[in-house]
């Protein structure tokens, strides 16, 4: 697929759509994101970011510079409709989203650490449609303790059987085409599943990991690509996800506006403190990154 940016711009590299959602009190990450991946995300690539927020300042702002961000208004849902909706949000972009070759979406609480080439991130080889991310906390465990959807009843069940990798819901993307065609089915199974009354285990994620069983076309990025904020001994992580819990951002159920009352600093060190990851599951986690294998 030859991009409509990339001809008109006469551009040789290939054209990414960025998607990210900053609804609610989530546009406080707006500036980490962008400012660093400006620096660091493919800069072999002509990218340009999708934007959906509720922030009419924000969207006037961004909207009347001569930049490469397209701001639109989408409304903050309630938890958990705000991530679980999120293929919604894109379908609706979907005609912009089609004048790229790759497109990419990463959670709000994304700040890259390292360049991030092409090559890297790209599901670049024949054989290849989509890209997803092992979830940094989970590919040590035995496949049996991965936190699959296990309601036979959801369009995103998965037996205890099945499955040999858990992928996080928070970095996932690849060819145009093909990532709107996961957007619609897993839009379309959220929905069926709503009308069941039911909400899968966790929501979006549990959905994408049923999309991706057993497919052969997915690029695989390992499990220290990324890490949380405080996961500082994974040296060679090229993103970090931001502690959303800090007091710095108000704390999480502040974020998702399950109350006004931001976590103070000594709150948030009461509950964290400098609480550092066992010795024991640091060990097992790089014993398994050795090992890890698509």
């Amino acid at each position: 697929m030859l991009s409509t940016i990339s001809t008109i711009d006469n551009h040789p590299q290939p054209s990414v759509a960025i998607l990210y959602i900053a609804t609610g009190r989530y546009t406080v990450f707006w500036d980490y994101f962008y400012k660093s991946a400006e620096k660091h995300l493919l800069p072999d690539c002509h990218k340009h970011y999708i934007l959906f927020t509720d922030d009419e300042s924000l969207i006037d702002s961004l909207n009347a510079l001569d930049n490469n961000v397209t701001a639109l208004k989408k409304d903050a849902l309630e938890w958990p409709f705000s991530t679980l909706m999120r293929f919604k949000f894109f379908l609706d972009a979907e005609p912009l989203i089609k004048r790229h070759d790759y497109v990419f979406f990463f959670n709000a609480n994304t700040e890259f650490l390292e360049t991030v080439t092409k090559q890297a991130l790209l599901p670049l080889k024949s054989e290849e449609k989509l890209t997803l991310c092992i979830q940094p906390h989970m590919f040590h465990h035995n496949r049996k303790k991965y936190t699959y959807d296990r309601n036979s009843n959801s369009k995103a069940y998965i037996p205890y059987n099945k499955g040999k990798y858990y992928f996080t819901g928070a970095l996932n993307g690849g060819e145009s085409n093909a990532y709107l065609e996961l957007c619609h089915i897993l839009y379309n199974n959220t929905q069926a599943d709503l009308k069941e009354d039911i909400i899968a285990l966790w929501h979006d994620e549990s959905h994408l990991n049923k999309f991706a069983l057993e497919r052969t076309d997915i690029k695989i990025l390992p499990p220290y690509f990324t890490r949380g904020e405080r996961e500082y001994w994974k040296k060679t992580s090229k993103l970090m996800f931001s502690d959303k819990s800090h007091y710095r951002f108000g704390g999480h159920s502040y974020l998702r506006g399950e109350t006004n009352n931001k976590i103070t600093q000594a709150e948030w060190k009461k509950n964290n403190g400098r609480r550092k990851r066992k010795l024991k599951t640091r060990f097992r986690q790089y014993i398994a990154s050795l090992f890890f294998r698509q």
